[in-house]
């Protein structure tokens, strides 16, 4: 048996998971970054709303791949599925993430 990620599936597929794996990042991410950085909200200790922050950071940014790799199937791969740029960024927040998390844990 194979491992097959959504970048390689069929077509209907890379439709189908990626708009529904994009969704449901997005609809856990965005609501981390709204909360990390609304004013009205005690952002104390600083380490874990840094915590907050990257994870919220992190799902966000792996919706917007998940959401492009659906996009790229929708269209017939003429807009272009994410570079590696995106997965760079998603894996230095989840890295402060749990930096955060650890600093946050040990004090």
């Amino acid at each position: 048996m194979e491992t097959r990620s959504i970048a390689t599936m069929t077509r209907n597929r890379r439709i189908t998971w990626g708009g529904g794996v994009g969704i449901g990042l997005g609809l856990i991410g965005l609501p981390l970054v709204a909360l990390a950085l609304w004013p009205g909200i005690d952002h104390s200790p600083w380490d874990v709303n840094t915590m907050i922050l990257a994870t919220g950071v992190a799902l966000s940014t792996l919706s917007y791949i998940a959401g492009r790799i659906a996009v790229a199937a929708v269209t017939g791969d003429r807009v272009s599925p994410p570079t590696k740029r995106p997965w760079l960024v998603a894996g230095g927040a989840l890295a402060v993430a749990v930096l955060c998390l650890l600093i946050a844990a040990a004090s």
